[in-house]
């Protein structure tokens, strides 16, 4: 193959420092690969360059660029171009030549050169009424634990002489050595960059698969940690419309999404909750189920009394529909939203009800845990279940502390596990208050107690209207649980839009 003579001016100089600059800038894959090709585009005076990806032993189309027809496609563009198959046994292209022996081409004149087939390049010369002639090909080679590995190839068409505007030779361009080490530098910054995109779309599957078991292990949280999640984001985006850059409800972008992630993160705690506590749709929950059984053992016992002259006919029907009324009484208050004052003193009578054991012992017929649950006074959940409940929030600090959040992420597990501290210190786990609890908690709070009052699939309540939602949240600020110009902005921004089924 041809060798390039040394000739690097300063303006090149400039081209190649202009592309690691590039790379030490940039934060999005496509853009990189885009900035890669346009500069050695540049750097070698071409009018036309293709970028070409490795994937399944076939290079494909990624980017196709030609300056003198206007044309700039990405790979969405081109994705009807057929890919390049490099079996070793089949290279007679001459991009598949370069991926293979993974060596720099250069080619004076595709119409002349009998060493590859360029039919291909001919067919596309006559459909866009284009001449190619000069090319130049370089494979872009990176090194994991010190293994040369392909990851693409860069093909640059028609290198142009800037004295007299003719297509020249590639090999009067650069100095091959300095154009491979260009191109070896950028292939590893590439590779380091797409290792570190792979891990960050590992990271995010995770998240995903996290809040997805969340929402199968329960119904009623289905939707819930990807609405509240949206909510921070479409939030935020409203402060940052109204607020500049350095004030205090202003988010950056990394702050968005480390937000948006603490949202997703929130309820991971609940893994671990009991289902018998976190989907509990009324007072008794499960309980009911031995209670019913009593209420048919007791039953049987009051006929086995009949039967041997204990009770007298009238005491017997007198027992059972005593036993009856108190099963249709709790059945009746099992659901109810709130006890009147006349159900609050039949819960008393309750407890003095007894029935035997197989050996006549009379016992209590209601447990403490019964008596509790039916006496719950708003809600389906008795204290001692609402602790059983409020312990996943720490739950969620002491697993989300088991990961090694990246750098831009790290305030995500405080952030979730501060939603449900309130300003004025009587929230949980810690009762932290004031500037203890920072803006993006407090934002998450405000997007969790919305969500929870709307939702129509929580199987121990019905969802709250949106305007009488909206009015619980500002009596809570009200109350110093809130903060109140936070609530005053998430009503004015009408963030739940498009996200919240009401």
């Amino acid at each position: 193959m041809q060798t390039m003579v040394k000739l690097t001016s300063d303006h090149q100089y400039d081209e190649i420092l202009e592309i690691f600059l590039a790379f030490n800038t940039e934060v999005k894959y496509e853009k990189l690969l885009d900035i890669l090709l346009a500069k050695m585009i540049k750097l070698t005076n071409a009018d036309a360059g293709t970028l070409y990806l490795l994937s399944d032993e076939k290079l494909h189309f990624h980017i196709v660029k030609n300056i003198s027809l206007g044309i700039n496609q990405s790979a969405n563009d081109i994705s009807a171009f057929p890919p390049i198959d490099i079996n070793v046994s089949h290279i007679d292209n001459v991009s598949a030549y370069v991926a293979v022996q993974r060596q720099v081409v250069i080619v004076d004149d595709v119409y002349t050169d009998v060493r590859f087939n360029f039919s291909g390049t001919k067919h596309y010369d006559a459909l866009i009424g284009y001449k190619t002639k000069s090319m130049l090909i370089i494979p872009l080679i990176c090194h994991t634990d010190n293994i040369p590995e392909l990851i693409g190839v860069i093909q640059l068409i028609n290198t142009i002489d800037p004295k007299t505007g003719e297509i020249s030779s590639f090999s009067n361009v650069m100095d091959e050595f300095l154009l491979m080490s260009i191109a070896g530098i950028s292939a590893n910054i590439l590779a380091n960059f797409l290792h570190i995109q792979e891990a960050n779309n590992l990271f995010g599957s995770l998240v995903d698969v996290t809040t997805q078991a969340i929402a199968e292990r329960s119904a009623y949280s289905q939707h819930h940690t990807q609405n509240v999640s949206m909510y921070c984001r479409a939030f935020t985006e409203y402060l940052n419309s109204r607020f500049n850059p350095g004030d205090k409800y202003y988010f950056t972008p990394s702050d968005i999404e480390e937000l948006a992630l603490a949202a997703l993160l929130h309820d991971v705690g609940k893994m671990v909750t009991p289902l018998e506590v976190m989907d509990k749709a009324d007072r008794l929950g499960s309980m009911i189920h031995d209670l019913r059984h009593r209420f048919v053992v007791k039953g049987y016992q009051l006929e086995v009394s009949l039967l041997k002259n204990q009770l007298t006919p009238q005491a017997y029907e007198a027992e059972k529909t005593e036993m009856d009324n108190a099963l249709e009484f709790i059945e009746s208050i099992n659901n109810s939203a709130a006890l009147s004052d006349e159900q609050w003193a039949k819960i008393d009578e309750l407890r003095n009800m007894t029935y035997s054991l197989p050996n006549g012992e009379p016992i209590s017929f209601f447990t403490k845990d019964e008596i509790d649950a039916l006496s719950i006074s708003r809600g389906t959940l008795t204290a001692k279940e609402h602790k059983i409940m409020q312990e996943h929030v720490m739950v969620t600090a002491r697993l989300l502390d088991k990961i090694a959040f990246p750098k831009r992420y790290k305030n995500a597990p405080k952030l979730a596990s501060n939603h449900h501290e309130f300003l004025n210190g009587t929230g949980y786990p810690r009762g932290i208050s004031g500037d203890e609890v920072d803006i993006g908690a407090r934002i998450l709070t405000i997007s969790d107690i919305f969500d929870a009052l709307v939702s129509h699939d929580r199987p121990y309540k019905k969802s709250i209207p949106l305007h009488r939602s909206l009015v619980i949240l500002s009596e809570m600020a009200d109350e110093g649980k809130l903060d109140k110009d936070l609530v005053k902005l998430f009503i004015e921004s009408k963030a739940w839009e498009g996200i919240a089924d009401l």
